[in-house]
């Protein structure tokens, strides 16, 4: 009978290190060093308020203002007033910080424009989020080049641990999966 009991207690505590471990190692794969308007931030810089990241770019003709309009107005209409939305650029040389961060606050005052002070860092935070980008040429374009880019947002809770990643982007369903990270979450 003892011995049945220390394996169960041994099976709890290898469970709890188990669940601290991977939580620590989930929260620390989605964390950033970058830049927005106040300096250097991280993932720890918006704790005790629930997270909305997207990666995009100002330029950007459809999918940015769309799916930041679409967040917006679930935000809005859930009186989501705890919640920073992550905008997250894309476009290192033509995003400069103070017009990305009006462009994001633009669309949901509680937002903020996050830059990466270079490619490899950026690169590294996209393929952690499981994101994808790719600069494409446009030599007979103004623009020289535009951004294609996934449209996933990426909801965190106010400690900063992921909760989901939602890829349907219609407004029924974002408002349903940003209602659940503040109920449950």
């Amino acid at each position: 009978m003892k011995k049945f009991f220390y394996v169960v207690i041994l099976v709890f505590v290898v469970s709890g290190l188990y669940f601290l471990i991977s939580n620590e190692l989930k929260i620390h794969k989605f964390d950033f060093k970058a830049r927005n308007l106040s300096g250097e931030i991280n993932m720890k810089s918006f704790d005790g308020k629930y997270k909305i990241v997207f990666f995009g770019y100002m330029f950007c003709p459809d999918v940015c203002p769309t799916t930041l309009n679409l967040v917006s107005n679930a935000l809005n209409e859930l009186k989501a007033k705890d919640t920073q939305i992550l905008f997250i650029t894309l476009d290192l040389q033509r995003d400069e910080i103070a017009q990305c961060d009006e462009y994001a606050k633009y669309f949901y005052p509680n937002s903020t424009c996050v830059k990466f002070d270079n490619r490899d860092d950026l690169d590294k935070m996209v393929k952690n989020y499981g994101a994808k980008y790719k600069i494409i040429d446009q030599n007979d374009s103004n623009m020289s080049y535009s951004i294609a880019h996934s449209s996933f947002i990426y909801l965190f809770d106010k400690k900063g641990r992921f909760v989901n990643e939602v890829s349907n982007l219609t407004y029924s369903n974002v408002k349903a999966q940003i209602q659940d990270l503040l109920k449950n979450h």
